[in-house]
């Protein structure tokens, strides 16, 4: 099977779910530099909301979704083969959730069950793009060879489920083209497979460990790792690769919003069919779970969801070390990193950090209901 016959039956293994949503048909022609995405990001689940925030100047009232705004449609890329799927194809015993315990002393009374009950029904349970949608960096490139393996007990696994390579914990194997496919320290398999750790374990590509999954392909005899994360992971570390985390939190912050709006734009506007950015600061640096902190972490939950708009589209958020990089690089335009964690000294919330940096936007939630 050729690479191209491998690719294209992983695009028929993939969901591909659609959502019809709308943006302006107007754009900020002033913000040349701050590209807007045509649109918001597909979850296929139930629906898109954006939630203006207070905080940022020029934020505006609740997009009205009529007749006036265009449409977009986009792509929840999430892979058909998943490892539980796999393990029980393979009849492998699959890890079950624990049982709730239930402690019969402390319970509440009935009257009280039932209120939680209609006040739980009465507040649907909302999920924010953070937890929905999987994001595909590039994390090697053109290698010819690249030493994987995982933390715990993993699997090499070919795309249709049907061959793997076993890997133990914390043993490395080396992955080598091998004519049209791949092999693994002599495990030889086709040309596109997915790398996974089980029981909540990181999978090890090249030095670095990472959340997620990796899918490794063989493009004409050279390597391409493409690293499968959700978004909440992926910018926990992007957010300590591109800041300190002992800077001060809002300036975290500010990053983690930054980062999350440059990466759903490069998300629904690709680098490439097989990835939507690479690690580099090309795009935006991430170097996996060595440089995540609890402050980068809370830095993300704290603005879950959150993203820079501009008339319901999604900015182009670029941000560079300092003024004067913004100025050489970005012709003015976009964040200065130094400069926000030097506004966070001096008592800016995150929300007036962005707003001093991109002008006339405004600060939106993407969820999920």
């Amino acid at each position: 099977m050729t690479f191209q016959q491998e690719l294209d039956r992983i695009q028929r293994l993939c969901f591909r779910r659609h959502l019809q949503l709308r943006w302006s048909e107007t754009g900020p022609t002033w913000l040349s530099r701050l590209v807007l995405a045509s649109g918001a990001v597909l979850t296929g689940i139930l629906a898109l909301w954006l939630i203006p925030l207070p905080g940022v100047r020029g934020a505006v009232e609740p997009l009205a979704f009529d007749g006036k705004l265009n449409h977009g449609f986009f792509l929840l890329r999430q892979s058909f083969i998943g490892l539980y799927t796999f393990q029980e194809r393979q009849g492998l015993p699959v890890a079950a959730a624990p049982e709730d315990q239930q402690d019969t002393a402390s319970a509440p009374a009935p009257e009280e069950a039932n209120a939680a009950a209609s006040a739980a029904q009465s507040t649907p349970e909302v999920m924010v793009i953070d937890d929905a949608l999987e994001m595909r960096v590039a994390i090697a490139r053109r290698a010819s060879t690249l030493n994987v393996g995982t933390s715990t007990q993993g699997w090499l696994v070919d795309t249709g489920g049907q061959q793997r390579c076993d890997i133990s914990p914390e043993t490395s194997l080396i992955a080598q083209p091998s004519g049209s496919g791949l092999t693994f320290s002599g495990c030889q398999l086709p040309g596109a497979v997915w790398l996974e750790a089980i029981h909540g374990g990181y999978v090890f590509v090249e030095g670095s460990w990472y959340k997620g999954r990796v899918l490794l392909l063989n493009q004409g005899g050279q390597l391409l790792a493409v690293n499968f994360v959700f978004l909440r992971d992926y910018l926990s570390s992007v957010v300590g690769s591109e800041m300190y985390p002992h800077w001060p939190l809002e300036a975290l912050k500010a990053q983690a919003v930054a980062a999350r709006s440059y990466a759903l734009t490069h998300h629904v506007r690709p680098a490439s069919d097989h990835f939507d950015l690479d690690n580099t600061q090309r795009y935006q640096a991430y170097k996996g779970i060595a440089v995540e902190t609890n402050t980068t972490q809370a830095a993300v939950a704290a603005t879950a969801g959150e993203f820079i708009s501009y008339q319901g589209g999604i900015v182009e958020s670029l941000y560079a070390a300092s003024d004067q990089i913004v100025q050489e690089a970005h012709g003015g335009q976009g964040m200065s990193q130094s400069g926000a964690r030097d506004h966070a000294n001096q008592g800016y919330s995150y929300s007036q950090i962005l707003g001093t940096y991109y002008p006339g936007t405004s600060l939106s939630r993407l969820v999920v209901q």
